[in-house]
């Protein structure tokens, strides 16, 4: 039986959840809906969040082995289903992490008001694929480490948040709101499809409680520890949100927000307006060291999926070795950021209709597959609690199960402004290509047992 080292405590659980949870480019992009952002984050907070809170902390509480959400979904649904939660759940990461790097590496160029770096894709290439195997890297060397990382990158959240915030609060007193708000505006209206578009983003920026119960055998009294660390996380996460994104639309008008780097703009324009420099290039670096501890956070995490799969002999057995000096899932982690670099180069390359794939449209791509993918293992996450925990409160769970399907659907509405046909193509092919090379792989480990002695 592998035997992990039990490092992680309540305040590194916490800690963790903060940056693997709290992606502060989702205050921009629900700041995209105008004043309804308020309203439609607290729908999300209400019909998936509280669910998906109460249905982690239960499970967890009672089967706290590595590996999470497959190891509850295969305990419920059997192998078959456990096996596509898992592959899911792995393979979302790999379109997440060069989205959230390319978050990162828009806040870089912001930082310095380098505007030409920033619309350069050679740059955008060049940060990515560093990033990634920069967390790649320090995830091999294991938790003892890359926790520091993790630990480091919430000032990447509590200080922009912050000064955002203060920032936004100033805009308010001194020059009045830029963006208006008033009951009647804070009701979604006008193009109502590309407001309720959003909705999946929000709910998705609510996603991600599970991870430490990925690492479950690597926390101290996980049955206790998990569940608390849930709680407090959670609430500093809502509060983030819905304050964060108000306090971007007192500041910048929402016809000028640049999604990208719409959060130290915010902190940029105000500061300027009252005299005080630097706190725009001091939230750009702070959001780009939060990226990487974003993406450091879930390398980390989702390794843990695949080498519960190679444990079980689901996947090649090569996943589940650990490295013989620094015991972590060295194959995995190697494989899932090569995969991770091709991904991100075929969605910024591939392009219909003779025009290049701009940084934002390939943004949009890789955020929209990450939803509909790393969304079906929340399918089965809801249907688990029910069977497995028999006591619990059933209505909430199929509330959670009814706002993810409804988030599934709305990733298939291309974002304004973006070529329609590239983006439909990319997602449909590459999700399809995804979940059929984890199909092909099941069925051929199924037959390779089928036929041993």
């Amino acid at each position: 039986m592998t035997t992990f080292i039990r490092t992680l405590r309540l305040r590194d659980v916490v800690l963790m959840n903060v940056v693997a949870v709290v992606g502060l480019r989702w205050i921009a992009r629900g700041a995209r809906a105008g004043p309804p952002s308020v309203t439609l984050w607290m729908l999300a907070w209400i019909a998936f969040f509280v669910p998906l809170a109460v249905t982690v902390a239960s499970l967890a509480r009672r089967y706290p082995e590595q590996g999470g959400v497959y190891v509850w979904v295969r305990r419920a649904c059997g192998p078959t289903h456990g096996f596509i939660c898992g592959w899911c759940l792995w393979v979302n990461n790999l379109f997440y992490f060069p989205s959230v790097l390319l978050f990162g590496a828009a806040n870089f160029a912001a930082m310095g008001n380098w505007q030409a770096l920033g619309a350069s894709r050679w740059y955008s290439i060049a940060f990515v694929l560093a990033g990634i195997w920069f967390t790649a890297g320090i995830n091999v060397v294991g938790l003892r480490l890359g926790k520091w990382l993790q630990n480091a990158g919430t000032l990447g959240v509590w200080i922009p948040v912050g000064l955002l915030i203060g920032c936004g609060v100033l805009a308010l007193a001194k020059f009045g709101s830029a963006t208006p708000f008033t009951p009647r505006s804070m009701i979604p209206h006008g193009n109502l499809l590309d407001t309720i578009g959003l909705w999946s983003a929000m709910c998705f920026a609510f996603s991600g409680f599970e991870i430490g119960s990925f690492v479950g055998q690597e926390i101290v009294d996980p049955e206790r520890t998990i569940p608390r660390g849930i709680f407090i996380a959670g609430i500093a996460t809502t509060i983030i949100y819905v304050v964060g994104s108000a306090s971007v639309l007192f500041a910048v008008p929402l016809s000028s927000l640049k999604e990208l780097s719409g959060i130290t703009d915010a902190v940029q324009l105000v500061a300027g307006r009252v005299g005080l420099t630097g706190l725009g290039a001091l939230t750009g670096g702070l959001l780009t060291l939060n990226a990487l501890a974003g993406a450091s956070s879930w390398t980390a995490g989702s390794a843990r999926v695949p080498f519960a799969l190679g444990v079980d002999s689901v996947m090649p057995a090569a996943f589940a070795r650990l490295h013989p000096r620094y015991v972590t899932p060295h194959v995995a982690l190697t494989v899932q950021a090569l995969a991770s670099s091709v991904i991100f180069l075929a969605s910024l390359f591939f392009a219909l209709s003779g025009r290049a794939t701009s940084i934002q449209e390939a943004y949009d791509i890789l955020v929209n597959l990450t939803i509909l993918i790393y969304f079906i293992p929340y399918l089965y996450l809801f249907v688990a609690l029910v069977r497995l925990v028999p006591d619990s409160s059933h209505a909430l769970a199929w509330l959670g199960f009814g706002a993810t399907a409804v988030s599934i659907a709305l990733t298939f509405l291309p974002p304004p402004g973006s070529n329609v046909v590239t983006y439909e193509v990319n997602l449909i092919v590459q999700a399809a290509v995804m979940l059929g090379a984890g199909g092909a792989l099941y069925m051929w480990r199924s037959r390779q047992a089928a036929v041993r002695p």
